[in-house]
């Protein structure tokens, strides 16, 4: 379903406002596949560019060199809004949902906003019903972003990441800002999940062991610049 092949990113600064443009490596040469129903956990150093590849995977960033394809579509090769409507097939949590969302729109509008976007019909029971998994109260519809702890932001983060059905969900750090028991819960409704439908899991995590019911391949990625430095 997704093939990674030889991708490689690269930012490029300068040290000093006379001097040319200098290539800074943030990772080299990944490759890797993943099936339906299959779950892929990354692990590194900060600063080693995971949520940089999470970002490319979603085709929000460019990668510098190398290849992706999902389902043999050449995901580079697309146009804008090409992307764009793949975008319901593969979808990103942020590390700090919190901050990806509107601040001046409440919780209610921000979830239709999500189905305007992929113009998918509203569906205030479906909303009420992920709320009641999530084990939030409805009364949080009324709040802005600003209103909510860390641990409701995320789960409302996945919420509207579940929301399209998409066939790729990859979550960046999805247990840092939950207690152990929550983040036990959100996992356990994640692998429930997978079994009624063929989605796949990219995490990205420091925390390995909760991830092992989803039996997951490991990618590991070096820090290339404090390797090379």
């Amino acid at each position: 379903m997704l093939e990674v092949c030889n991708l490689s990113k690269h930012y490029y600064i300068k040290k000093h406002f006379y001097l040319p443009l200098e290539s800074v490596p943030i990772f080299e040469n990944l490759s890797f596949k993943l099936h339906p129903k299959e779950n892929l956990l990354v692990c590194g150093e900060s600063g080693s560019g995971k949520s940089t590849l999470a970002k490319i995977l979603c085709m929000l960033q460019p990668a510098s060199s190398g290849e992706i394809f999902f389902e043999d579509l050449p995901l580079f090769a697309l146009t804008f809004k090409q992307q764009r409507l793949l975008r319901q097939s593969i979808q990103y949590l942020f590390q700090d949902p919190k901050n990806a969302l509107n601040p001046y729109k409440n919780i209610q509008s921000l979830i239709r906003d999500t189905y305007r976007s992929f113009n998918l019909p509203f569906n205030q029971q479906e909303i009420l019903k992920l709320f009641e998994e999530f084990h939030l109260s409805p009364a949080l519809l009324s709040l802005k972003p600003l209103n909510l702890s860390g641990g409701q932001a995320q789960r409302i983060g996945l919420i509207r990441s579940l929301i399209p059905c998409p066939k790729i969900l990859i979550l960046d750090e999805i247990t840092s800002s939950l207690d152990l028991p929550t983040a036990h819960k959100i996992l356990s409704y994640l692998l429930d999940l997978q079994q009624k439908r063929n989605i796949s899991y990219i995490f990205i995590s420091h925390q390995q062991k909760l991830f092992k019911d989803f039996n997951p391949k490991l990618l590991w990625i070096n820090n290339l610049q404090n390797s090379s430095g």
